[in-house]
């Protein structure tokens, strides 16, 4: 694989975590909540909607200087583990927290990812980073609709998705590096 190809598709699994996962599972998962959780709509819009600031907060605060790397891992990594944290906890409080937390590190995946691959990948690649995102929400949405078929609880669906969060999170870590170029390939 050469290293164009390696970035992108780093790019493209940091996005699908960070989108996919952090971002868009919730719908999915809430008429689960809804089914085995008790979750109301007025509560299932607020769990949305700490989601929705948390990534308004991350836009924003993105917009200070830090470094790429850091940032892209420290991202991934929450969103990580505040999806498995919610298969973990019960309570509006720690999942509004939760769901605030994965929307903040949602934002500077997208923000951060996309601007490191820029700068080290020609433009054409960068369909395949951006691909990520919807790559992400339709395997999201697979997952839980199969969590849905076999009667799986929605603890077990965020469980699940967490891990593989973290799965993904381990694989790309190496990938985010200062050792890659830094410049475009033209």
């Amino acid at each position: 694989m050469g290293p164009d190809l390696r970035l992108a598709l780093a790019g493209l699994a940091a996005l699908a975590l960070a989108q996919g996962i952090g971002r868009f599972a919730f719908t999915p998962l809430l008429p689960m909540m809804q089914d085995d959780a008790g979750v109301t709509l007025a509560q299932g819009a607020a769990l949305a909607a700490a989601n929705y600031l948390g990534y308004l907060v991350g836009a924003m605060w993105a917009m200070r200087p830090a470094p790429a790397v850091l940032v892209i891992r420290l991202s991934i990594a929450l969103v990580a583990v505040a999806t498995l944290a919610m298969g973990f906890t019960h309570g509006m409080a720690v999942w509004m927290a939760l769901r605030f937390v994965a929307g903040v590190a949602s934002a500077w995946s997208l923000v951060y990812v996309a601007a490191w691959c820029i700068a080290r990948l020609k433009p054409g690649s960068m369909g395949v980073v951006f691909a990520g995102v919807g790559s992400g929400v339709a395997l999201a949405g697979l997952f839980c609709l199969g969590f849905a078929k076999v009667g799986a609880s929605s603890a077990q669906g965020w469980i699940v998705l967490g891990v593989v969060a973290l799965l993904i999170t381990a694989a790309v870590w190496p990938v985010f590096s200062g050792a890659n170029a830094a410049a475009k390939r033209e």
